[in-house]
C-alpha cells in the first residue's frame, strides 16, 4: 500500500486502528510487538492488575529507559560541545 493507510494493531485483545504510512508500517509493527512482550512480562509479575493498570505499569517501564536515554545523550552532546569548543580554541591560538 503506498500513501498513508490504516494499520490494525491487536493489543491486550483489542484492535486499535493507526493511520500510518507504508514506510512506518514495520516500525509500527515492531513497536506493538515489543509493547506486548513487555505487557506479558508485567501480567505475570502482577497477575492480579487490571488492563488499564498494566497498560500503566508497562508504559512507565518502558518511558524509565527512553528518559535515561535522553539524558545520556545529552550529556554525550554536552561533552561533544565542549571538545569542539576545546579544539576551536587550540587552533585559534
Amino acid at each position: 500500500m503506498k500513501g498513508n493507510g490504516v494499520r490494525i494493531l491487536k493489543i491486550l485483545g483489542r484492535d486499535y486502528s493507526i493511520k500510518a504510512s507504508a514506510s512506518e508500517d514495520r516500525v509500527l509493527q515492531e513497536a506493538a510487538a515489543l509493547l506486548q512482550e513487555h505487557l506479558a512480562e508485567n501480567r505475570q509479575r502482577f497477575p492480579s492488575a487490571s488492563k488499564d493498570d498494566l497498560l500503566v505499569l508497562t508504559a512507565l517501564n518502558l518511558c524509565v529507559p527512553l528518559l535515561q536515554q535522553g539524558q545520556q545523550l545529552r550529556e554525550v552532546e554536552e561533552r561533544l560541545a565542549a571538545s569542539v569548543e576545546q579544539i576551536t580554541r587550540q587552533l585559534q591560538d
